[in-house]
């Protein structure tokens, strides 16, 4: 998941060469919708966990103080974003700017994200994918994606990234309810949904394979949790989902690519695995 293959904008349009817009210490470009502080110190007790955790703890504190409408983005929020993410202030502006035109309320709705998503992937499974990426972008569980928590999850799921950092981020939608705990039903379904999606919006066409493949993506899956601590467990907690997931090279090179590539050599590493091949679920 590329930074720039996340949304519909137009990524050509954002250039790295020096912006010619400026604006004051006090002066506003425009940005998504108005949150109260209460809705940002309602933030559930998983999103502080972890590197997500952190930067969210940090932008409450500083967010809260802004009771203007979203649809401006001040000089210290656009610094503060720039020094958060891996993009520079002038990036920040313009990734900004794109993301109102699309978004002219200000933030995403979910319908707005998986349609999104269907328009790119037209040919893929990409409304059941959607429905849980959303869940890892809506960091203050509010139902949408403002630009904050857009570019931060655009940000994480870059390649510039640590795998680590980006497991931790991808916890999120594994944790379908929400309480901080993975059960082997949660990761069953969707890594079931990655795989299919990642397979079909790559070929368009249902491959004789493609089952193969995902079933050996759900044994690895398992196998994370049967390796806990030596002991087989039921539920996996956001550091032992990232631990498990870095000694399964299948599924740490499906849930945080090195490269632009989705699935690296996913057949190769099919036919490696499938003298041993079982059938899950």
């Amino acid at each position: 998941m590329d930074r720039n293959s996340g949304s519909n904008l137009n990524v050509q349009k954002i250039d790295r060469s020096p912006s010619t817009s400026s604006i004051g210490s006090h002066g506003t470009v425009d940005s998504g919708r108005s949150t109260a502080s209460t809705n940002l110190s309602s933030v559930s007790s998983r999103r502080r966990k972890g590197v997500l955790g952190r930067i969210e703890t940090g932008f409450r504190s500083v967010f809260r103080r802004f009771s203007r409408p979203r649809t401006s983005l001040t000089e210290m929020e656009a610094q503060l974003l720039s020094a958060t993410t891996n993009y520079t202030r002038e990036e920040v502006l313009q990734w900004h700017k794109q993301f109102l035109i699309d978004n002219p309320n200000g933030y995403m709705t979910r319908k707005q994200f998986i349609s999104m998503y269907k328009s790119l992937f037209p040919r893929s499974d990409a409304e059941r994918f959607a429905r849980h990426i959303f869940r890892a972008f809506d960091l203050d569980n509010s139902h949408t994606i403002d630009f904050r928590e857009f570019l931060l999850g655009l940000s994480i799921t870059s390649t510039t990234n640590s795998i680590k950092t980006k497991l931790e981020w991808t916890f999120n939608v594994f944790d379908i309810d929400g309480n901080g705990l993975l059960t082997r039903r949660e990761c069953l379904e969707v890594i079931d949904a990655i795989v299919r999606y990642y397979l079909s919006s790559e070929s368009g066409t249902h491959n004789s394979n493609n089952d193969s493949i995902v079933n050996l993506a759900k044994r690895s899956m398992m196998t994370i949790f049967d390796n806990v601590s030596q002991n087989p467990a039921d539920k996996l907690t956001r550091s032992q989902f990232v631990e498990g997931c870095l000694k399964e090279q299948f599924i740490s090179q499906l849930l945080a690519p090195t490269s632009n590539t989705v699935l690296i050599n996913t057949q190769s590493t099919f036919d490696n695995h499938s003298t041993d091949s079982k059938h899950v679920l």
